[in-house]
């Protein structure tokens, strides 16, 4: 496809659109769906783990495929390339230049991404269609979620069927991460689980652990079972017990239960949670509209 130029754009999720958001008939189960369907959707193990949190991996492989589709055809040295990628990593605060080899050679050995063998003897690496199937479910799972939230949700969840919007989906996305953009803006309260190996699944454990008639989130004790987190997305029990405690001491959960095997989500993690879905629930519809319209111009 043709070389992608930055565009400028606003930040729509403000406070006073993501309270309206979160008012709209609908949030609570749009919110349960995307994250249950994170949990459905986890890929992981230690190595990655031990490379990245959550965070960083998810700006990562936005990065490596926003290399790939702004790479100019008249600039050899442009696209996806191990000097490029730690450029970027270190100017975002994303990881050393040691993680960002070892992160791209995971990747290759996962089948994540392969030599761009339609460029001459300087090759830069391509994403596969491994990995722009791995976003796209990602995508449709939120965008399912949110559709009923927005009246053109219907058209956006049509829209990432279409191969020609995805570039331009990815780098709206890119341009705006490389600008400042962070999920957890509206929502610092998460950063606890953000900045922890699979705190964000874990956190997605907890939200939909409640009572079929309980609140979304749950107001009432979910169950926890250390062991049962530990083994589902591949962490020592340790870690999740320190995450457990550490949320419990930043007044996020309470434990409940002599056997503390519940806890009971606070208000602030509540209201952060909420936060954050809308947020990115606001930024993934706008820039699903700016890749459209810059799709068709």
């Amino acid at each position: 496809m043709a070389y992608i130029t930055a565009y400028s754009w606003d930040n729509p999720a403000t406070p006073a659109a993501i309270a309206a958001l979160r008012d709209r008939s609908g949030f609570a189960e749009a919110m349960r769906r995307s994250a249950l369907g994170l949990t459905e959707l986890y890929q992981g193990g230690y190595i990655l783990h031990a490379l990245m949190d959550d965070r960083a991996r998810l700006m990562f492989g936005y990065f490596t495929l926003y290399l790939h589709y702004t790479r100019d055809p008249a600039d050899p040295d442009s696209g996806l390339t191990p000097a490029r990628m730690k450029i970027i990593c270190r100017e975002q605060g994303i990881c050393s230049a040691g993680r960002v080899t070892a992160m791209l050679s995971l990747m290759r050995l996962g089948g994540y991404l392969a030599p761009d063998r339609s460029v001459g003897r300087r090759r830069p690496l391509a994403p596969t269609e491994k990995l722009l199937a791995m976003f796209r479910a990602r995508w449709r799972l939120h965008f399912r979620a949110m559709a009923p939230l927005m009246p053109d949700g219907d058209a956006m969840l049509a829209t990432l069927a279409d191969p020609v919007f995805s570039p331009y989906f990815i780098v709206g996305i890119s341009e705006r991460l490389l600008a400042g953009f962070r999920f957890l803006t509206h929502a610092p309260a998460l950063g606890l689980f953000a900045q922890r190996n699979a705190g964000m699944f874990i956190l997605a454990t907890l939200l939909t652990s409640g009572e079929p008639d309980d609140a979304m989130p749950p107001q009432r004790a979910v169950p926890i079972s250390v062991a049962a987190l530990a083994r589902r997305f591949s962490v020592p029990r340790a870690h999740v017990l320190k995450l457990i405690g550490d949320a419990a001491a930043a007044g996020l959960v309470a434990p409940s239960g002599d056997a503390g095997d519940r806890v009971v989500i606070q208000p602030p993690l509540a209201n952060a949670a909420q936060n954050f879905f809308a947020a990115m629930y606001l930024f993934f519809a706008d820039c699903a509209r700016e890749a459209w319209r810059e799709a068709n111009a």
